[in-house]
């Protein structure tokens, strides 16, 4: 298996995983929450019963059982053995340094499983058209909501250094003045990047379907919740989240908006390195550093 979110190209991991994926465009919304947790998070939903993955989605627990019996699993109890006897064969636990406390060491092994989720993302047919899509759109537009705002606008910043044309967009402050010729001939060139996350900002689906409506390609950058990106987007990204934190960690969002900016550097590396000297001589010019 070459695309997915994570890649196990044998076994009955792998197989698992081929259905979840080959199943998610047609399953029942909640059926969908959690097949898209469980693809998110296969690495860690070992410990979980079928009533704690319920609990962490927001779905019932018969809904959880209901889906791995039309995968053809006999509940969470096969999924368990799937897993056991994949790590026991190939699989290698994080050894914790002995500095390191067992809550920290735990939130550790989650954190680096995130980030080894997003890198495994890069293969699939949703990375490819994203990159494609920042390669090939004539104008950017980044924007995002609530808590994730300022990721979207450091986001915004760091990709127009790496290529010309790029804007953050606040529907809030500049009430869409930017998209007011609805018959503007440059929307089939431009693409609308949306990043956000639980409780997701109504806007945010909204801006979405302005941006189709007037010709604008889309991509949504997101968690491990959001199962309706899919629907609206060209491409649709996903960083797990549920780490323990007291708040959802953010690590595998700024490791896509990172691989995404230097994707974009490598494209026109001449360019990108003139824009940044340009940059850095801005920045002393008017003493910001």
């Amino acid at each position: 298996m070459s695309d997915g979110f994570a890649s196990f190209p044998q076994g009955p991991l792998g197989e698992f995983i081929g259905k979840l994926e080959q199943a998610l465009p047609s399953l029942p919304k909640q059926e969908a929450k959690i097949a898209q947790f469980m693809l998110l998070n296969v690495q860690t939903i070992g410990p979980e019963t079928g009533k704690s993955l319920a609990e962490r989605v927001g779905v019932s627990e018969i809904t959880v059982g209901r889906l791995m019996r039309r995968l053809g699993y006999n509940g969470t109890k096969h999924l368990k053995e799937i897993l056991r006897q994949h790590y026991s064969v190939g699989g290698r636990p994080i050894v914790p340094t002995s500095d390191i406390n067992k809550y920290l060491s735990k939130t550790m092994e989650s954190e680096i499983s995130v980030i080894r989720s997003v890198f495994e993302q890069t293969g699939n047919d949703h990375w490819r058209r994203a990159t494609k899509l920042i390669e090939d759109s004539h104008k950017i537009y980044i924007t995002g909501f609530q808590s994730v705002r300022g990721l979207a606008e450091d986001f915004a910043r760091r990709l127009s250094i790496a290529r010309p044309d790029v804007q953050y967009l606040s529907p809030h402050d500049g009430m869409l003045g930017e998209w007011l010729d609805s018959k503007n001939d440059r929307a089939k060139h431009e693409c609308l990047i949306l990043i956000d996350v639980v409780p997701y900002a109504t806007e945010g689906q909204e801006l979405m379907k302005v941006a189709r409506r007037q010709g604008r390609s889309s991509i949504v950058v997101s968690d491990e919740y959001c199962h309706w990106s899919s629907d609206l987007a060209d491409a649709a990204l996903y960083a797990p989240s549920n780490t323990g934190l007291f708040l959802e960690s953010t690590i595998g969002l700024n490791v896509i908006l990172s691989l995404l900016t230097n994707h974009s550097a490598t494209v026109d590396r001449e360019g990108s390195k003139k824009r940044l000297a340009s940059w850095k001589k801005n920045a002393r010019r008017l003493k910001l550093f």
